[in-house]
Parts: C-alpha cells; sequence; structure tokens
C-alpha cells in the first residue's frame, strides 16, 4: 500500500512548475526549523538540484515504483536522457555541489538522500525532504 501512497504524494508534488525549487526551500526550512547547522540546511536546499528541468510526471512516477528494484533502477540511470538523469539525480546533485564549492559533508549528504539512512546527519534530511512533500 505504501507505493500507492507515494504515487499519489508525487502527482500531488508535481503540480504546477517550480516544484522542485518549492520543495527544496521547504526542505531547508524544514531543517532550520528543527535546528539544523547551516551545512544540513545547505544539503537541504541543494538535495534536488540535479533533476532535469525536462522531468515529467511519469519519470517522477517511475522512480517511486523503482524504489523496490535497485538493480533495474540503477540500469535505468545509466546515460543521459531524462529518465536516467532524474533517478541519478542524487548522484549528479552531489558532483555539482561539489563543483559549486560546497562542503564535502554537504556533497555526501546530497549523494545519499535517496538511501536508507545511516546517520543522524541522513535521518535528518531524509526526514526533511520527506516532511516536505504535499
Amino acid at each position: 500500500m505504501e507505493v500507492w501512497h507515494r504515487v499519489e504524494q508525487t502527482r500531488r508534488y508535481a503540480r504546477g512548475r517550480g516544484a522542485d525549487e518549492r520543495h527544496a526551500a521547504r526542505t531547508a526550512e524544514i531543517l532550520r526549523a528543527r535546528g539544523a547547522d547551516a551545512e544540513l540546511v545547505l544539503a537541504g536546499l541543494l538535495h534536488d538540484v540535479a533533476k532535469p528541468a525536462e522531468t515529467r510526471l511519469w519519470h517522477r512516477v517511475a522512480g517511486v515504483l523503482l524504489e523496490p528494484l535497485p538493480v533495474l533502477r540503477r540500469r535505468l540511470a545509466g546515460g543521459d536522457g531524462v529518465l536516467a538523469r532524474y533517478l541519478d539525480h542524487a548522484r549528479r546533485g552531489a558532483e555539482e555541489a561539489r563543483r559549486r564549492g560546497a562542503p564535502d559533508r554537504v556533497a555526501r549528504l546530497i549523494a545519499r538522500h535517496h538511501d536508507r539512512p545511516r546517520t543522524a546527519d541522513e535521518r535528518a534530511l531524509h526526514d526533511a525532504d520527506r516532511a516536505a512533500l504535499p
């Protein structure tokens, strides 16, 4: 049942232009309100920086449906198409953050924001990311 809830949440999230920017700002705002330090707030603000501008609802729904299939998800994340860039946005976002001069901690948090949290910082970003969804 969880997957269908996530698909519906994704559909609500993707309404209108600027959804990713609003979501990133909301994630950072939640982290700030919860007392996160400046680097963790920056990770929240940049965590989706590499999502392609051409991302459509079907890319997002495919991402949700592929969550329980990590081997297939990794295979589809190779390449330069919109779906591949969407599925690989965490890794690509970490690279972009490094290019922009972000601290290593920020880049690591961005790279892992769709993985199972292993640290308190990763848990905080994961929870804020989810809380920032409609």
